[in-house]
């Protein structure tokens, strides 16, 4: 709640995260960055491709990392289940 200059408290803006909330965020991405630590540092890379902003191609992801781009959806699905396995542990 915050005081307005009459005195009278006004409920916080709806749109404004709770600091509990930014917490919690940067708590978990923590965790998530910590279990990446423990992948193999060719599916490190992958990961940090895949989610690039702007979003990098398969085929430039191919060259990058010398994979096929057949083998880059498999291989994605065996990091995303392989950091599940790491974050449950956790």
């Amino acid at each position: 709640m915050f005081a307005s200059e009459d005195g009278v408290f006004d409920s916080p803006a709806e749109d404004v995260p709770e600091i509990d909330e930014a917490l919690l965020a940067q708590e978990r991405a923590e965790i998530v960055r910590e279990a990446m630590a423990h992948l193999p540092g060719r599916w490190q890379r992958l990961m940090e491709l895949l989610m690039a902003d702007p979003p990098v191609s398969y085929a430039e992801i191919s060259d990058q990392l010398g994979l096929p781009v057949g083998s880059i959806g498999p291989t994605r699905a065996r990091c995303l289940a392989r950091l599940r396995t790491l974050l449950e542990a956790s």
